[in-house]
This record gives C-alpha cells, structure tokens and sequence, in this order.
C-alpha cells in the first residue's frame, strides 16, 4: 500500500503542475485559441464518460494492475505529443485520448485499491489515496507557479515534460504493487452489469452532481461572488482553498474511522450535506456585512464546507463499496466516475446562474440543493438494498484449525506459521500488501 500511496503522490505532483500551466501552455506555446482549447476539452470530457464503464470492465476481467500501467504509459506519451500539437483535429484527437486514459486509471486504481486488501479497509484505502492526492496536487501547484513568474515557452514545456515523466515513474512504481486477480463474469449475465443496475446509476448521477457542486463551490463560485461585490478582500478565495486543502490532507483518513456498512455510510453522506448546505446558507449570511465580518463568515463556512466535503466524500466510498459486487469492482468504479462527468458539466453554469443571477439567494438555493439531495441518499440505499442478495452466512472454521496444540520448538513454530501461507500460493491465492 505504501508503493501505491507513493505512485498516486508522484502522479498527482505532476498533474497539479500541468493543470497550473496548461492553459498558458496551450495559448502560448501550441498557439490555440480559447475556441479551440474549449471544443477539445468538451470532446474529451464526452469520450472520458462514454468509455469509463466498458473500461471499467476490461479492468476487471484482465486485472486492474496491468491496465493501469498500460494506461499510465500511454498518458505519458500523450501529454508529451502536445508538444507537436498546433491545431484543432489533432487538439481533439489528443484530448480524447488523454480523457480516456485518465478514465481507465481512475477504474483500475479504483478496482486495485478495492482488491488489495482486506474489505474492511477499503474506505481507510481510498481516504489514504484521497490525501496523496490532494497533497501532491498542493505541491505540484506550488512548483507550477514558478514558470508562471518566468512566463517563457520553454518553461512551460519544461513542466509539459515533467507531467510526462510522473505518470511513467507512477507506472514503475504500481509495477511492484502485488496483482489483484482478473474477475470473470458470472456465467449467464449482463457484461456491464453496472450499468443495468438502476439503483446505483440514480447514485451515481445524484452523487456526481452534488460531489461535482460541492468541489466547484470555492473554485468558482466564491470567486465570482466576491468579485460581483460580496464586500469581501478577493484573497479571501486563497484563504478559502488553504482551509480546503489542509482539512482533507489531515483529516480525511480520520473521517472514516467507525465508518462499516451501508446504514453507516450512508450516514455519513446524509450529514456530510447537512454540513455544506450549512456552509451555503453562511456564505449568503455574509453578504453586505463589514469587511472583517464579511471575512470572518467566509473562513467560518470554508471550515464548515471541509468538514461536509469529507464527512460526504467517506459516505460516497463506502456506498459505492457496498454496492457493487466483487467481481465488478472496476466497472462500478467507472460507472461512478460517469456520473461524476456529468456533474462536471451541470455544476460551473448551475453555480455561476446562482451566484451571478441571484447574488446571496443564489447560495441559499445552493444549500437547499444540498439539504434535499442528501435526503435523497436514504431511499437511494434502501431501493439498492432490496435489489441485491442478501450476503451468505459465512462457515465457521473447524474446532481442530481453531484450537490446535502450536508446536513446541521455535523452528516447528515458525514451519507452522508458514504451512498455510505456502498452501495458499500453492493454488494461486494472491497475497495483499
């Protein structure tokens, strides 16, 4: 899990950097317009969502490991052909390819952390992965803001290339993460079977808008709220996104502690909306207030705001974990990450006609949205419990395998300990890290 971690940290460093960049990037040195920079990336937002279920399930059937290197190999060699790009077809072309790779690496990593240890683990995993994200994200955009005080061609290849190198290493890397078995397909069943699963798919969509509203809140709407006049100092916005990133590099792996099973989870989502609906109906207090207690609300609902993005994002996982079957994990994790694509698309004009139309109603709207799609979470679980089978009780083991006399000697001891570790690579059960 350690070489995992470290992989996602690596790769995250080197994204965080390019999106710093890429834009300036792409007008500077590939020479595109905005035109041009929009219509690609709008081309390769649809054939991320259209491809990451089926990719999903090639994850699963020829295991998350190697695709995921596969994957990562070839977003290597794309990024580095924008260097050659300088017009629109060849723009899309890319593009799509880009979206497409980071689709099958968000479902093979997803179904590698699935498979790679124990079940009761799993949130602890991803919360864990979560926080290298996120702080390799806060590290990559410190280092992408040096071409920015340069503003040269060459620098901003530089950190092109950089990106380039850090999905490789990421690769080498994953290379020494112990294999998670292919998964077969029940015989007689659907192939994507995720996306037959109704109740899961209403999760997936009412999950990916408000997951895709709740990230996009700072990022767009507090900056368009303070720069229309909210009375409010604009650095407020970087005070806003510290706050953000410093509670989920410390806190997330916290947040999923207590947190095993559906009614748990689902829980936690409930409260979690509860929390930024909260931070929305602040940020609407705030409006025409003095400029300290204008201030002093911002930062009080951007500590709100954290706690409910995590407390939501822990209840997501572990819905989604519940969910979806053993043998489906990569499927079902590209079928949430779909729905999350189609947030991305609903979100920026959703928060912008809020903000920008309606000013501090706008935010209270935003907190209404947030208060009923949490409740909507309730009936969503039930519905999906009632759709799947009930778990098989689980056999318990011998009295003899149980209670067995330990041999006496030091060396028989250690023989003992190893006999069933050597019976189980003996017929291909794989180990975890």
């Amino acid at each position: 899990m350690r070489v995992l971690l470290l992989a996602t940290l690596v790769n995250a460093f080197g994204n965080g950097a390019y999106l710093t960049t890429s834009v300036l990037f792409l007008t500077t040195v590939a020479g595109l317009s905005p035109a041009t920079i929009a219509t690609g990336l709008s081309a390769g937002a649809a054939a991320g969502v259209l491809a990451v279920t089926p990719l999903g399930y090639l994850a699963d059937r020829h295991g998350p490991k190697r695709l995921s290197i596969l994957s990562m190999i070839v977003l290597a060699g794309a990024y580095t052909a924008l260097l050659a790009v300088h017009s629109l077809v060849p723009f899309i072309l890319l593009s799509c390819l880009v979206a497409v790779g980071t689709a099958l690496v968000k479902s093979a990593n997803g179904a590698l952390a699935a498979g790679s240890g124990p079940a009761a683990e799993r949130l602890t995993t991803r919360a864990r992965l979560r926080t290298m994200t996120n702080a390799g994200i806060g590290l990559g955009t410190l280092a992408g803001s040096i071409p920015l005080l340069i503003h040269t061609r060459f620098a901003y290849a530089v950190i092109l290339l950089i990106n380039a190198a850090t999905f490789l290493l990421a690769a080498a890397l994953v290379a020494r993460v112990p294999a998670v078995a292919p998964q077969s397909t029940p015989t007689g069943g659907p192939r994507l079977v995720a996306l037959r699963d109704r109740p899961f798919l209403a999760f997936a969509a009412l999950d990916g808008l408000i997951a895709s509203t709740y990230n996009d809140l700072l990022g767009i709407g507090l900056p368009l709220w303070l720069a229309a006049g909210a009375h409010a100092p604009l650095w407020l916005i970087s005070v806003a996104l510290v706050i953000n990133t410093a509670g989920c590099v410390l806190l997330q792996v916290r947040m999923t502690r207590g947190v095993d099973g559906l009614p748990a989870a689902r829980k936690v989502a409930v409260r979690g909306s509860a929390l930024v609906a909260l931070s929305c109906a602040i940020f609407a207090v705030a409006a025409g207030r003095p400029a300290w207690l204008a201030g002093t609300l911002i930062a009080a609902a951007a500590v709100v705001h954290v706690l409910g993005e995590l407390w939501l994002s822990t209840g997501s996982w572990g819905i989604l974990f519940e969910m979806a079957p053993a043998w489906a994990q990569g499927q079902y994790q590209g079928a949430y990450f779909a729905g999350r694509g189609l947030g991305d698309m609903v979100a920026p004009p959703l928060i912008t006609a809020c903000v920008l139309g309606l000013h501090a109603g706008g935010w209270l709207v935003l907190a209404a949205l947030f208060a009923a799609g949490g409740l909507l979470y309730l009936p969503l679980t039930r519905w999906a419990t009632t759709t799947r089978p009930a778990p098989a009780p689980r056999t318990p083991a011998p009295a003899r395998l149980l209670h067995g006399p330990a041999p006496a000697s030091r060396r028989a001891r250690r023989e003992h300990r190893a006999a069933p570790a050597a019976a189980e690579r003996s017929v291909g059960t794989r180990e975890h890290p």
